[in-house]
């Protein structure tokens, strides 16, 4: 094999020790960087989280707490207390606690539901914090507009005041309506907001429980004192993540472009009877928003091409792409209430930044640009181990797609590739479809790219229309051709990398894993070149996904219409890469797990049953868990065993 002629090239074994990265928090004074670092273990199929202090200036780094699935590090105004999350000894919702300037920690919250966000007030005497309410137990409920995995409704998520000293809790808000749902465990941005002043809590409100109608979020104001809410703009759906400017003179929010469910994230501010999109002329899917201290700039993060990008912008709307060389900052631009998005940084007081950046050739690390300079200063290295091994080149091709856009995507090249060799193709598409694939590495601890190529293939990474780099209209170009156009451009990508002259278009395999792998369905059942293909947690019936998974209902807004009204029927069977099952001859490895609410396993039952009924190789490897995707570090090292195999035995 390729990976055993070359030393030095990724292994499965390198992918157990690269560390992930999360949600670092610069105190105000810009001296320490709180930071979630995410460790594998192997052996006992689990991940361990640490939270990290780090000095700013010498790159020092101890770990304060380790285990509890810590997360959501917080600093106090005055850069003394560090709230946390973690799970008390046992098996206890998770809880908020205060690490002391003295190293003295106190737990602040016994609640009988998950902590999953905190904020101090501008004075810190008070902390609010969100809280699920307990679970009902009833013999039966009502459905909804919800996934199929659920066996009770969710209990609503609330906002609560604890003393920043400790003591009793006090409830703010209460109802079947929830606070927008956040994600302890990766990137997300805030749902709740301090006024200036401390008298009232900015919150994003979504009106049930259902995730199927998460778009119905608005932003709403508690008063502290008298727990009264009253809604806050015009809009009646799809506002998120308030964020005060650190004057208290204006409010950012995040609002889908033209109120379309669609289009591009947006940052929109308000003060007073105004209300204005920031950076209009920056015509990206904005991934991340943050104040700079003087209350008149942002900072912005957002896929550009195959990069992930930051501007400073100010109120003014002029956009200034900040310079990060190679690096590729951490943002996820899927902008909606059911997932969570955000930027891995933070400003400090003084206007330093911290935040987690990957490139072509590291895992993430932690970097910081200091006060009045603009070149970033990497200050861990937790994963340095990957500059010792030999990786393949990561470079951007570009071609012109049949719907007349320029199109991009992402090449990496076997390690150690030869100028003279010819190499078999591996297209690996990613999901979304509103993201992007870009030169990175790895995917928070997946170098999935990476370890293909090590067997010997040019792998391409196309981003195709639907995918969130290159502006609004190649966004929603996806809108009423969700499999047709992408797959097109999927295809003319593939044709502008056999041009290159160094791949054998006679060995070609197409993979992907969700949307990617929905398309790669599709493009086995209508077209024949492929030797090989994986399919994973694939949306292979449009009508199990609208009656099952987690967006269930939302399919309607790319497609057009419910299955079950007008045309929807046709349109349903048209756009689902099940109707053409007699089609496909290409051997198939598909993959799932067991109670994945974002893509029901059905689908792939369906696929598999398919494909075996007709004498097509095929082989489903199913995995006992509820992720949408692989749940733990044994399955991620198994299921990229189990990849790589079928690509070896069916392309080589």
């Amino acid at each position: 094999m390729f990976s055993l002629l070359l030393a030095g090239v990724l292994q499965i074994g390198d992918m157990a020790r690269i560390v992930d990265l999360e949600e670092p928090a610069i105190a105000p004074t810009g001296n320490r960087i709180a930071l979630i670092a995410i460790a594998q273990d192997l052996a006992h199929a689990s991940y361990v989280n640490s939270l990290l202090l780090v000095d700013a200036q010498s790159g020092h780094m101890r770990r304060v707490v380790q285990g509890h699935d810590v997360a959501v590090p917080r600093w106090s105004p005055d850069g003394k207390g560090l709230l946390y999350l973690a799970h008390p000894p046992g098996e206890s919702p998770r809880q908020l606690f205060e690490r002391l300037s003295n190293g003295v920690t106190i737990q602040l919250t016994h609640s009988r539901g998950d902590v999953i966000d905190a904020a101090w007030s501008p004075d810190g005497r008070e902390i609010a914090y969100v809280a699920a309410d307990p679970p009902e137990r009833q013999p039966y409920f009502f459905a909804g507009n919800n996934d199929y995995t659920a066996t009770a409704l969710t209990p609503p998520d609330h906002l609560w005041l604890v003393p920043a000293a400790g003591g009793p809790s006090r409830r703010l808000t209460s109802g079947s309506w929830t606070i927008a749902p956040t994600d302890p465990g990766g990137i997300f941005s805030p749902q709740i907001a301090w006024t200036h002043d401390g008298r009232r809590l900015t919150y994003t409100r979504v009106e049930n429980t259902f995730s199927g109608d998460s778009e119905r979020s608005t932003l709403w104001q508690v008063n502290v004192a008298t727990r009264v809410s009253q809604k806050v703009g015009t809009h009646s759906e799809l506002d998120l993540s308030p964020n005060y400017s650190p004057d208290g003179t204006r409010l950012t929010y995040w609002y889908a472009l033209g109120g379309d469910f669609n289009a591009e994230n947006t940052v929109r501010t308000t003060s007073g009877a105004s209300d204005s999109r920031l950076a209009p002329d920056l015509d990206r899917n904005i991934g991340g928003s943050l104040w700079y201290p003087d209350s008149r700039h942002l900072l912005f993060c957002a896929s550009d091409g195959t990069q992930n990008a930051l501007w400073r912008t100010d109120l003014t709307g002029n956009v200034v792409r900040m310079p990060m060389g190679d690096l590729h900052a951490v943002c996820d631009p899927y902008s909606d209430a059911t997932f969570d998005s955000g930027i891995a940084a933070d400003i400090a007081r003084d206007g330093s930044i911290a935040f987690l950046a990957t490139s072509a050739k590291s895992a993430r690390e932690l970097y910081y640009i200091a006060r009045g300079t603009s070149a970033p200063r990497q200050l861990t290295h937790l994963n340095a181990f990957v500059s010792s091994v030999t990786t393949g080149a990561m470079t951007e091709l570009n071609w012109t797609g049949p719907g007349g856009f320029a199109e991009d995507g992402v090449v990496t090249d076997p390690p150690g590739a030869r100028a003279d060799a010819k190499y078999p193709i591996v297209v690996l598409i990613h999901g979304g479809p509103g993201e992007a694939s870009t030169r990175d590495f790895v995917w928070e601890d997946w170098p999935l790219a990476q370890m293909i190529a090590s067997h010997g293939y040019v792998v391409l990474q196309p981003n195709y229309r639907g995918s969130d780099n290159l502006g609004n209209a190649y966004m929603t170009a996806i809108v009423h051709d969700t499999v047709v156009g992408p797959s097109s451009d999927i295809l003319a990508g593939l044709d502008a990398l056999e041009r290159r002259g160094d791949t054998d278009p006679s060995r070609v395999a197409v993979c992907g894993w969700s949307y990617g792998g929905e398309l790669t369905s599709w493009l086995i059942g209508h077209d024949h070149r492929w030797r090989a293909a994986v399919s994973g947690a694939a949306v292979n019936s449009e009508f199990d996904e609208y009656n099952l998974s987690t967006s269930n209902v939302q399919d309607r807004y790319p497609l057009g219409t419910s299955p079950y009204t007008d045309d929807g029927e046709r349109i349903y069977g048209e756009n689902s890469p099940i109707t053409y099952y007699r089609q496909i001859t290409t051997p198939t490895l598909i993959w799932a797990t067991t109670q994945d609410p974002v893509v029901p396993i059905t689908q792939s039952y369906a696929l598999y049953h398919a494909m075996n009924d007709n004498h097509i190789p095929v082989r489903f490897a199913v995995f006992p868990a509820s992720t949408h995707g692989p749940a733990d570090p044994r399955q991620t090292a198994e299921l990229t065993t189990l990849w790589l195999g079928w690509l070896d035995q069916h392309v080589r």
